[in-house]
């Protein structure tokens, strides 16, 4: 009778494997109503929120506006200023929230580009400390008759009530003096989404894992007690099989690879796990997911195991 191998879960190494995908994410509330800037402006929640489809589809994170104003302003649009996109945006009460990715380059990126920029700017946030402080500052077009004047507290104002939003810009001023500076943790309602990067979560002895932190777990946080199971995984650095079972299970997720046993394992053995282990990792793999499905937001499965 075959031995069933507990899951063991380490909490550092899962919150470690959270973050070791490579994308560079970014999190800030881009405004908030009731607000005046130093400008002496208060842009309307509804206002962006009616253009967040223009801002995520066409819209771009750049340097103090650089890439649409010019450097110095005035001087010409300069798009080698922009150093990433909108992923996602959401909205909480007065305020908007955004999430963003900063570009990554896949060869050294040439002088004073889009790629070096990017790079500046994420090794300020992440390679300083403490880490620079960035601030977001809203950049758009108003609408005609998107503007009133309001008076409050003896001053007056003016209210953008129509934009079309396409760009975010960082700087180290704050323009809006009650707002955050941009964060690399998720906040606001955007905190609760990046807990499930896709969708999907297995709840493990009361611990939610993402799947990705679920395919750490079962490659380096499963104890061995197969002899041949064992020396088979023996014959793999330890970060081959990690990643082998990365790779696979993104695969399955993605729809590229049958949630099969047999087609996990030709998955596995492509990806240089021996054969014999790659067919007892799929079985383990499916019973473990199986398992785990039990526990998945209503819902969002998109794997069965078979």
């Amino acid at each position: 009778m075959e031995r069933a191998i507990p899951l063991v879960v380490d909490l550092p190494v899962l919150a470690k494997a959270s973050q070791m995908d490579g994308r560079r994410y970014v999190y800030f509330e881009a405004s908030r109503e009731g607000v005046i800037d130093r400008e002496g402006e208060e842009v309307a929640v509804d206002a962006l929120w009616r253009s967040k489809d223009l801002f995520l589809s066409q819209g771009n994170l750049d340097i103090n506006h650089f890439s649409w104003l010019g450097n110095p302003y005035g001087t010409g649009a300069r798009p080698e200023y922009v150093i990433g996109l909108p992923v996602d945006v959401a909205r909480k009460g007065p305020s908007i929230f955004v999430k963003g990715e900063i570009f990554s380059s896949r060869t050294p990126p040439p002088p004073g580009s889009n790629g070096e920029w990017a790079d500046w700017f994420w090794h300020s946030l992440t390679e300083l400390d403490p880490p620079m402080r960035w601030f977001p500052s809203v950049f758009g077009q108003i609408k005609p008759g998107g503007v009133e004047m309001v008076k409050r507290g003896g001053k007056t104002y003016r209210r953008i009530t129509d934009v079309e939003w396409f760009s975010v810009g960082f700087a180290q001023r704050a323009q809006h003096p009650e707002l955050p500076p941009v964060s690399l943790e998720p906040m606001g309602p955007l905190a609760k989404a990046a807990a499930y990067p896709h969708g999907e979560v297995a709840r493990v002895g009361g611990v939610h894992l993402s799947w990705r932190a679920f395919a750490k777990a079962l490659s380096v946080g499963v104890p061995v007690v197969d002899a041949a199971l064992k020396r088979g995984v023996q014959a793999l650095a330890p970060e081959d099989l990690e990643g082998a079972v990365h790779h696979v299970l993104e695969r399955v997720l993605r729809g590229r690879v049958p949630p099969k046993r047999e087609a996990i394992a030709k998955a596995l053995e492509d990806w240089g796990v021996p054969k014999a282990v790659a067919a007892r990792a799929a079985r383990r793999l499916l019973r473990q997911v199986g398992r785990a499905y039990h526990t998945l937001t209503a819902g969002r499965a998109r794997v069965r195991p078979g």
